[in-house]
């Protein structure tokens, strides 16, 4: 009995048992988007259409209904850019997400929508 203890405690702390990975759908100018977030121990990384993408992802909240993402991103040392960005993702229902991007350096903010779909 210890030993069936023991395995399932090694399984259950085993990162691949809780991989997660969900693929986000959106459209700019009549041109669709899918960007995959993939759970990593401390967070998210993304990619874009399969290309890496130098963003990682901190989780600001999480609970059974939504997950809810944080990324700061900084540019060279004189600042050519730098932007924070939020990204939302509801979890049941119709798994809508909203990701909002604001640079106050360069006035910008964006705001996209779309669906999810959680694959592994």
């Amino acid at each position: 009995m210890k030993i069936i203890s023991i395995l399932l405690a090694l399984l259950l702390s085993s990162p691949s048992v809780f991989a997660e990975t969900w693929i986000c759908s959106w459209s700019d100018d009549d041109e669709i988007f899918n960007d995959t977030y993939v759970r990593t121990v401390n967070g998210f990384n993304e990619s874009r259409d399969g290309d890496a993408l130098d963003f990682t992802w901190e989780i600001v909240h999480e609970d059974e209904s939504v997950l809810v993402l944080h990324s700061t991103t900084t540019g060279n040392s004189i600042g050519a850019y730098f932007y924070t960005s939020i990204t939302q993702i509801e979890k049941h229902g119709e798994n809508r997400f909203v990701q909002s991007i604001i640079s106050p350096m360069n006035s910008v903010q964006i705001i996209t929508e779309g669906e999810c779909i959680v694959v592994e």
